[in-house]
């Protein structure tokens, strides 16, 4: 707004002082002919000055002094005053015509002046001769009106500009009292309510505001909930296996048989090994909680090439059990969008899964295959399966079906399958279970975007 109104002041002091100097200019450029005419008057015969009288009463001024020259055809000074100088026009001036006239700035008798020169043709003795009538006018009045009117424009807009600041400030005012009202009511609150906030008594124009704010303190209220519940099902999972170790250690201590301490040790070396796939799994699900997204990089992978060196790190598990464990599939190479150790855990917890549920001698099989604009993975196993009423649930983080071994090696975290749903969100992909208990085996379909192509 002060933009606009320096703007508009310099517009108008610009059209105001052109319309004073134009008509300064002009009644100067006036009394110069009026001078011309009288000059031609007294010069019938020959040349002669005009009479002082005539020049007192044209020349009189009660605010400037004025000042007049007559210079011949080559600017030669004839008359008048000779610090009034003549200077030539870029264009050629017609006598005839009353708007032809060259004003310029000068000085004459170290005063400022504003002069006007006209061409002025007269006859004498049958010789036409030109002539230079210069008139020139010290600059008081003249700046004296440019004065007033950079005052009556300045002051009117200042006080605009006054006005304008007072109503913006009003209007901000009253525009962010709905804020400030909500900003009260959120400062009075304590951290730890997280209650949704009332939307009865809050301003129409921010109720969509409110709304979000509740959806964000609601979704924040179930992420420390569920944080919550985490860290208390944790709490709970290390504890078990570090009260086997605390009990075997003094089992151990109060036996002095080398064979029964020696079978307590290996019981604390499983319980360790269990402690430590915990810890390692909770490591894992951390790194797939959405702040962890925002330092993820997600490239361009090979999703075969991948697929078979998390197979190859789990081969010896599978000999362990006799597991006829292999890939399916003729594609060499299928492209998705992904962050390459996030997946790599991905794929590592699917296998690992299938292997640990699946019997001695069983079959774990692993297929690739592109379908539309998708890249499914499989993996199947010839487990036991899954019960109906627990695939809901066998992606909670914790939760293990009671078809399930709940202790020794085969004995799971049921943190497992919580990671591959993280990491398939993270990656925008979906997974399907086809389990049925009178139907041998899982299949885990995983469903991702394929890459763009270059």
């Amino acid at each position: 707004m002060m933009m606009i109104i320096i703007l508009d002041s310099t517009f108008l002091f610009y059209q105001g002082d052109t319309l004073r100097r134009e008509t300064f200019d002009q009644d100067l450029a006036e009394t110069a002919k009026t001078l011309a005419l009288i000059f031609k008057k007294s010069s019938g015969k020959k040349l002669h000055n005009i009479d002082e009288n005539s020049i007192k009463l044209l020349l009189s001024n009660p605010h400037d002094e004025m000042f007049y020259s007559i210079r011949d055809d080559k600017g030669q000074f004839l008359y008048g005053n000779k610090d009034v100088q003549y200077k030539p026009s870029s264009e050629d001036l017609d006598p005839n015509n009353p708007k032809d006239f060259n004003v310029y700035f000068d000085t004459v008798n170290n005063k400022d002046v504003r002069v006007v020169s006209i061409p002025t043709e007269h006859s004498i003795n049958k010789i036409n001769k030109k002539f230079f009538v210069q008139v020139a006018e010290t600059r008081n009045q003249r700046q004296a009106i440019q004065y007033q009117i950079l005052i009556m424009i300045v002051i009117p807009q200042v006080i605009l500009l006054l006005f304008a600041l007072i109503l913006v400030r009003f209007a901000v005012k009253k525009g962010l009292s709905p804020i400030l009202f909500l900003n009260e009511k959120i400062i009075a609150r304590s951290y730890k309510d997280l209650t949704p906030i009332n939307i009865q008594n809050v301003p129409l124009e921010i109720e969509r505001l409110v709304t979000s704010l509740n959806n964000l303190i609601a979704e924040l209220n179930n992420a420390i909930q569920s944080e919550n519940r985490f860290v208390n099902d944790a709490a709970h999972q290390l504890r078990t296996p570090l009260a086997g170790i605390l009990a075997q250690i003094q089992l151990a201590q109060d036996s002095l048989d080398t064979k029964e301490i020696h079978r307590r040790l290996e019981q604390i070396n499983q319980s360790s090994k269990r402690l430590i796939h915990i810890i390692n799994q909770l490591l894992s699900l951390s790194k797939t909680q959405p702040e962890a997204l925002h330092h993820s990089e997600f490239l361009k992978m090979d999703l075969v090439k991948l697929t078979k060196k998390t197979m190859e790190d789990l081969f010896s598990f599978a000999d362990k059990k006799q597991i006829d464990f292999g890939y399916i599939g003729d594609l060499e190479n299928i492209f998705i969008l992904g962050n390459e150790e996030k997946l790599y855990d991905l794929v590592h917890n699917l296998l690992e899964n299938a292997i640990k549920y699946t019997p001695n001698l069983g079959q774990v099989s692993v297929s690739i295959k592109r379908q539309e604009n998708q890249v499914v993975l499989m993996v199947e196993d010839s487990g036991k399966g899954i019960p109906k009423d627990d695939q809901s649930m066998i992606f909670d983080r914790f939760f293990r079906g009671n078809n399930v071994n709940q202790s020794g090696d085969d004995a799971g975290a049921g943190i497992g399958l919580a990671i591959v749903k993280e990491i398939a969100a993270m990656h925008e992909a979906t997974i399907e279970i086809d389990s049925r208990n009178e139907k041998v085996g899982t299949r885990f379909y995983v469903y991702f975007n394929l890459a763009a192509p270059e």
